[in-house]
């Protein structure tokens, strides 16, 4: 009887633990700051934005952040605010250990956190020199979209400040956003599924989370060749551009080990870290075929293409450091690209447009 009764209790409190798990996963974490306590009283002499491709950060990005609020990387930088949907505060001491920060500390909010964890957190933004976006699912990021804290970003911006992210932290920072709403966590968009059929049910957008000059009319992308994102990103343009008018979207895209960081004035620098990162720039490209269940056909993209660290690229007047070429993606082809390999600039491959920077 004793055992029937315990067995019983054992299934009760089994049966409970998930919905016990479900409510501690809903509780926002605001982790103690790394550094001093106090916030800084420290104008930032930005603003700037850093696009991060995901996999290995970037040391010199985040020196690069220090030196841009500070005007020198001998002065206080102030105090960043590390934003994520899920994951822990590893970045704390990681960050504040590459720059003159007075404070790095990580708010998590989870997709369920309450309106008053979400204007907790803004009032701590709207406070900061920087935010960094963490990676995870940008369809946990976008529902902040119209709240007090994607307004504080916002200001953090405009008065100077720095933002920045990596993988879904950065695709949330351009025009338009491959939000990952419309599909599920088990289901991810890749190029075989975008390139078969552009208006597969899971490909969804937001437009405007957040209003950076340099990346209006921009969508940005992560993990890029590593995960073969080119034709997915053709087929993003292409949709948007079928939306908005033709040649209306252009496109950032970051691979692993490698961040673009934007000055104040719009130009972007490539900084790596170790070798085989890159960022491109896309934009044109004529969409021959955009049919709902048939492949996808896209002649023309134009890509400009910086694979060595410190070149340079103006993102507002779309000129720079690089190489340039088109690609065509041909959704009727086994080997739908062409190049072959979309990434590398391929022979005959001629200097992008110059312009003084």
């Amino acid at each position: 009887m004793r055992l029937i009764w315990l067995s019983a209790v054992i299934a009760i409190a089994a049966s409970l633990a998930p919905a016990a798990a479900a409510t501690t996963a809903c509780h926002a974490i605001f982790y103690n700051p790394v550094g001093t306590p106090e916030t800084a009283a420290i104008r930032s002499r930005g603003p700037g934005l850093v696009l991060m491709g995901g996999g290995t950060d970037v040391d010199s990005a985040f020196r690069w952040i220090a030196t841009t609020i500070a005007g020198s990387p001998s002065r206080d930088a102030g105090d960043l605010v590390v934003l994520r949907a899920s994951g822990d505060n590893d970045y704390d001491a990681y960050i504040h250990g590459l720059g003159r920060y007075h404070s790095v500390r990580t708010i998590l909010l989870p997709p369920c956190a309450s309106a008053s964890d979400i204007s907790r957190a803004a009032a701590i933004v709207s406070r900061a020199q920087a935010v960094f976006f963490a990676g995870g699912d940008q369809a946990d990021y976008v529902i902040w979209k119209g709240t007090s804290l994607a307004g504080a970003v916002q200001q953090l911006y405009d008065r100077g400040g720095v933002v920045g992210g990596t993988s879904a932290g950065l695709a949330i920072l351009g025009s338009y956003v491959f939000d990952a709403v419309a599909g599920d966590r088990t289901h991810d968009v890749h190029t075989p599924d975008a390139v078969a059929d552009p208006y597969e049910p899971a490909i969804s957008f937001t437009e405007k989370f957040f209003d950076f000059p340099p990346l209006r009319g921009v969508i940005t992308d992560t993990h890029f060749r590593v995960r073969d994102r080119f034709g997915r990103l053709a087929a993003f343009m292409a949709l948007l551009d079928a939306e908005h008018g033709a040649g209306t979207v252009r496109a950032i895209a970051m691979d692993a080990r490698s961040a673009l960081v934007v000055d104040r004035d719009g130009v972007g620098t490539l900084l790596l870290q170790g070798s085989g990162g890159r960022a491109l720039f896309v934009r044109g490209g004529e969409a021959v075929r955009l049919q709902r269940g048939r492949p996808l056909i896209v002649r023309g993209l134009d890509v400009v293409v910086l694979d060595r660290a410190g070149q340079r690229f103006d993102v507002r007047r779309w000129c720079g450091d690089g190489l340039e070429y088109s690609v065509d993606v041909d959704g009727d082809r086994k080997a739908m690209y062409s190049p072959t390999d979309p990434y590398i600039a391929p022979p005959g491959a001629h200097p992008a447009a110059s312009c003084r920077l």
